[in-house]
């Protein structure tokens, strides 16, 4: 099943590290990222938002993906079909060089009930301790 797992390593009053693992039928990846706590808000502020308008697509950035900066990624939100299913594309850095060249790139499947429950947990993310976690599929 797809799913994309966020868990927090680090943080100071600004600034948190974490490291993302995503993977689907195909792939599984992880990087680990430092994000503005700012930035983090903005990104689950733009996922809760988007159950109010999924015609439309959302790209979220976690770090900085240009510029000589630690690793980062991306999320497109692609517009949800008629049934509420959506398709993420993640694009995630592989930080084996110091051009920041090399990528992946693939799809998760979740539906939009899903994505909004994910940014209402991050929302609260900066507030976990080291080591919580949270998923896009949350196994209750």
């Amino acid at each position: 099943m797809d799913n994309i797992v966020f868990e927090k390593l680090w943080q100071d009053e600004e600034l948190l590290e974490f490291k993302v693992v995503a993977h689907n039928e195909f792939i599984e990846v992880l990087q680990s990222c430092y994000i503005a706590t700012d930035d983090l808000k903005r990104n689950a502020g733009k996922i809760i938002e988007y159950k109010n308008n999924y015609e439309l697509e959302c790209y979220l950035e976690f770090g900085k993906k240009e510029g000589n900066y630690t690793p980062a990624f991306s999320m497109l939100i692609l517009p949800a079909d008629s049934h509420g299913h959506i398709k993420i594309e993640l694009d995630i850095e592989i930080a084996d060089n110091e051009k920041r060249c090399h990528r992946c790139s693939f799809y998760i499947k979740t539906e939009i009930g899903m994505l909004d429950k994910f940014g209402n947990r991050l929302t609260a993310f900066e507030k976990l301790d080291i080591g919580g976690r949270i998923s896009l599929i949350e196994i209750e």
